[in-house]
C-alpha cells in the first residue's frame, strides 16, 4: 500500500523494509507508506514513526532512483530500525491543505486557459507552500487574464460537488493522470476527492520581471 491507494489514510502499521544512503544521508524504506514523496510542486509529507517506545519525526519523503518513496528522519542510527515493525502517523492538517491547494492550482490553470480561449504550456513554476500556492507564467502570455474574474470562476467550481480522479498510466505506474470535470492532465500529486471539500479561496496576481504570478489562498472557515 502507498499514498496513492488511499490518500485519506492517516495512520498505518507496517515494517521498515530497508535503508538507503543518498548523498551521505541515510533514508528508510517502508514496506508500505502513507508519506507522499515530494514532487510536482507539492511538498513532502510530515509525520512520525513510532517503533517500540521511541518516536521519530519524518523530515521529508523523496523518491529514490527507481521512483519509489524513501524517508529521511531524525533517527541518528536508522540502520538499527531495519526489519522492525513501525506505526506511521501523518501530519494530516498539513497534508490536507497541500491536497486542496494542489487541486486549486490545476483548476486555476484550466480557467486561465478558458479565459484566454487557448491552451498554455505548463506554468513556469507551480509551488505549494504551507498555506498558499502559486502558478507563474510569462506575462506576455497571460496579461489579459482578469484575476478578480478568475477568483469568481474558481469559487463557482469549488461550490460544486464535482469528483476529482487520479490514476496511473497503464504501462508506467510512476506516471499518473488527474481529471476533474472536462479537464485531464498529467500529475503525480495527490488531491481531494471532491471540489466541495476545499471551500472558498482568494486569488491575487502580481507582475515582476516579465512574469505574472497568480496566488491562491484558502479562506479560513468562520
Amino acid at each position: 500500500m502507498n499514498y496513492y491507494d488511499d490518500n485519506y489514510c492517516r495512520t498505518i502499521d507496517t515494517v521498515v523494509a530497508g535503508m538507503k544512503e543518498i548523498d551521505g544521508q541515510k533514508a528508510l524504506e517502508l514496506a508500505d507508506t502513507i508519506f507522499y514523496a515530494q514532487g510536482g510542486g507539492q511538498k513532502s509529507d510530515r509525520g512520525t514513526l513510532t517503533i517500540g517506545d521511541k518516536t521519530y519525526h519524518v523530515l521529508r519523503s523523496v523518491k529514490d532512483e527507481n521512483g519509489d518513496p524513501i524517508l529521511f528522519t531524525d533517527c541518528e542510527n536508522p540502520e538499527e530500525l531495519c526489519g522492525q515493525p513501525v506505526h506511521c502517523e501523518l501530519d494530516w492538517d498539513f497534508r490536507y491543505t497541500q491536497m486542496k491547494l494542489h487541486t486549486c492550482l490545476h483548476l486555476m490553470h484550466c480557467l486561465i486557459q478558458k479565459q484566454l480561449g487557448r491552451e498554455l504550456d505548463d506554468p513556469l513554476t507551480s509551488t505549494i507552500e504551507a498555506d498558499f500556492a502559486i502558478n507563474k507564467y510569462k506575462n506576455a502570455l497571460v496579461a489579459e487574464v482578469d484575476a478578480e474574474a478568475l477568483e469568481a470562476q474558481l469559487n463557482d467550481l469549488l461550490a460544486q460537488d464535482a469528483e476529482v480522479r487520479t490514476w496511473p498510466h497503464e504501462q508506467d505506474a510512476h506516471y499518473r493522470y488527474w481529471n476533474c470535470l472536462e479537464w485531464t492532465m498529467g500529475c503525480g500529486g495527490i488531491h481531494v476527492h471532491k471540489l466541495s471539500e476545499i471551500g472558498s479561496v482568494h486569488v491575487t496576481s502580481h507582475t515582476k520581471k516579465g512574469n505574472r504570478t497568480f496566488t491562491v489562498t484558502l479562506n479560513k472557515e468562520g
